[in-house]
C-alpha cells in the first residue's frame, strides 16, 4: 500500500484492530511485525481516502478512530502518522502475509523500528484500555460505530426506513464524525463536533428550527456527542458546470434567509454565532493591525509586497471609516455563513440548502454575498455582466425593505469591509502559537494585502464619482 511519499503528502501507518481492539493487523516482515501503509494528499479529510485504500488493498472493510498525536520534532515536509482504526467485519478473509496478532503479545521488540515500536505499542495499549486514552471523545474507542449504527436505527424506524450496512466515513477524530449512511430510502447524514467547533451543534440546531426551508430535515440530536442526524435533501452543489440561473437563486435564497434571520438575532448570538457587528469590528481594528504590523515585519522574502508600518496605519484608519459608513446606512445586522463556498450549498429547483454553519456570524449581510461573488471568480465564473445580475437578484429581496441608497451604498463598502470581518472574525489572530505557524502568518498578511487592494479600489471609485 505504501508509495513514494512526495513532499505534498503523509505517510500513514495503520493500527487496524477487530474485536474491541484487542488485535492488532500485522503484515509479514520477516522475523518482525509491520503495519500496512498509505500515502495520503497533505491537507485532505483523510478517513475516506485510507478506508478506499484498505479495501482496495487489503480487501477490509474498516473505519477510523483518529489520527495519533504526532511526537515532535516533526518536518515540515515529511513526516510519518499513524491512524487508529477498527475492523467493521472481523471474521472476513485476509490477504497473504497478513495476520491478527493478540496485542497482548506485542512487545517493543516485536517491530524492525524501535521508536515506531514505541508509538505501535503506547497506542494499541490505549485502544485496549480505552479508560487510559489520551484521545478524548466518543469516537477513539473501538466500538463505537455499532453504538452509533443502533441509534441511528432506532431514530429512522419512524421514518419507514432501515440501514443497509454501507456507510461512507468522511471525517473522524474522537469528537469529530461526519458518516454518510445508506438506507432503504434517503440517505442519513450523521455529524458530531467538538472543540474548537462544539458551538456548530447549538447553531444548527436553532437555525434548523427557526428556517427548516433553508437547512437539511433533522431526524433526531444527540446531546452528549454534540450530535445529530439528518436526511439527505435532494440536489448537488452548484460548479464550474452549473448554469447561472442556479447560481441567481442561491442569491435570492440568501437575501431571504438573511432577511428572516435579523428579528432572531439576540437569539443566535446567544447560540454562538461569531460576533461581526460594526461596533465589534471596530473594537478589533487597533488591536488587529498591531499584530499584522509584527507579522509583516516577519517576512523575509518578497514579493510578495511587505505593507510598511504608515501604509498599515492608513489602512487601519480607512477600515475604521468604511466601517462606521456602513453602520450609517441602515441596513439591519443578519445572519452570515463566513464559510460560504459551494460545498456548503444543495440547490434542487428553487430549493437552496445550505450546511456547515460553524462559521455562522451575526453582522451586515452583504459580507456574506462577497464571499459567493468570490468564490464564483474562483470558479472562472461570474463575469462582471453577471456579476451584477447575480447581485440585483441578491439586492432586490432587501430593496422591499431598505431604501435603494442604501443598498448600493453598502454594496460600495462591502468588498472591504467584508475581508476585514472574515479576518478577524476567528479569532486566530490574537493567539501567539496560531501566528507561530509560518503558513497561518503568511495567509493573514495575504489577507491585509487584500484589504489594501479593496481600500485602494474603493478610493479610486470615489475619485471617479468626484471628478463626474
Amino acid at each position: 500500500m505504501n508509495t513514494q511519499q512526495q513532499d505534498d503528502r503523509d505517510t500513514y501507518r495503520l493500527i487496524i484492530t477487530r474485536r474491541d481492539g484487542s488485535e492488532l493487523l500485522c503484515l509479514s516482515d520477516g522475523p518482525y511485525h509491520l503495519l500496512p501503509s498509505v500515502d495520503i494528499p497533505r491537507w485532505e479529510r483523510v478517513a475516506e481516502p485510507i478506508r478506499d485504500a484498505v479495501k482496495a488493498n487489503l480487501n477490509l472493510d474498516t473505519y477510523s478512530l483518529f489520527t495519533c498525536p504526532p511526537e515532535p520534532p516533526t518536518s515540515e515536509t515529511s513526516r510519518t502518522l499513524f491512524q487508529a482504526m477498527e475492523c467493521v467485519r472481523p471474521d472476513g478473509p485476509l490477504p497473504p502475509k497478513a495476520s491478527w496478532v493478540p496485542i497482548a503479545s506485542l512487545t517493543v521488540a516485536s517491530f524492525r523500528d524501535a521508536e515506531n515500536s514505541r508509538r505501535i505499542c503506547n497506542a494499541v495499549r490505549s485502544l485496549s484500555h480505552p479508560d487510559e486514552s489520551r484521545s478524548e471523545g466518543p469516537f477513539a474507542k473501538p466500538g463505537w460505530l455499532r453504538e452509533m449504527c443502533r441509534w441511528v436505527a432506532q431514530q429512522i424506524e419512524p421514518l419507514k426506513i432501515r440501514l443497509t450496512g454501507n456507510f461512507r466515513q468522511l471525517n473522524a477524530s474522537g469528537s469529530f464524525s461526519l458518516i454518510r449512511f445508506e438506507t432503504t430510502g434517503p440517505a442519513v447524514w450523521f455529524k458530531a463536533v467538538g472543540n474548537p467547533n462544539s458551538h456548530e451543534f447549538n447553531i444548527t440546531s436553532i437555525l434548523a428550527t427557526l428556517f427548516p426551508a433553508h437547512l437539511p430535515p433533522t431526524v433526531a440530536v444527540r446531546p452528549d456527542w454534540n450530535a445529530w442526524l439528518t436526511t439527505e435533501v435532494e440536489g448537488t452543489s452548484p460548479g464550474a458546470d452549473s448554469n447561472f440561473c442556479t447560481w441567481r437563486t442561491i442569491a435570492v435564497r440568501l437575501a431571504e434567509l438573511q432577511i428572516a434571520s435579523h428579528h432572531e438575532v439576540p437569539r443566535l448570538i446567544s447560540a454562538d454565532c461569531r460576533d461581526i457587528r460594526v461596533s465589534s469590528l471596530l473594537n478589533s481594528t487597533d488591536e488587529f493591525f498591531v499584530v499584522m504590523d509584527k507579522l509583516m515585519k516577519q517576512q523575509v522574502k518578497t514579493p510578495p509586497s511587505i505593507l510598511t508600518c504608515e501604509e498599515l496605519f492608513s489602512l487601519n484608519k480607512r477600515i475604521k471609516e468604511t466601517l462606521r459608513l456602513l453602520a450609517a446606512t441602515g441596513l439591519p445586522d443578519a445572519l452570515n455563513h463566513l464559510d460560504f463556498n459551494p460545498g456548503n450549498i444543495v440547490v434542487s429547483g428553487d430549493r437552496c440548502t445550505f450546511i456547515d454553519w460553524a462559521e455562522a456570524a451575526i453582522g451586515h449581510p452583504f459580507f456574506t454575498l462577497q464571499y459567493m461573488l468570490q468564490h464564483l471568480t474562483r470558479l472562472r465564473l461570474g463575469h462582471s455582466d453577471q456579476h451584477k445580475e447575480l447581485t440585483s437578484a441578491y439586492t432586490s429581496q432587501w430593496e422591499r425593505f431598505v431604501p435603494p441608497s442604501a443598498v448600493s451604498r453598502s454594496l460600495e463598502l462591502a468588498p472591504l469591509a467584508a475581508v476585514f470581518g472574515y479576518a478577524v472574525s476567528a479569532g486566530a489572530w490574537r493567539e501567539p502559537e496560531t501566528l507561530a505557524s509560518p503558513r497561518t502568518a503568511g495567509y493573514f498578511r495575504s489577507l491585509v494585502r487584500r484589504m489594501k487592494h479593496e481600500a485602494d479600489a474603493l478610493e479610486n471609485r470615489r475619485l471617479e464619482c468626484t471628478r463626474v
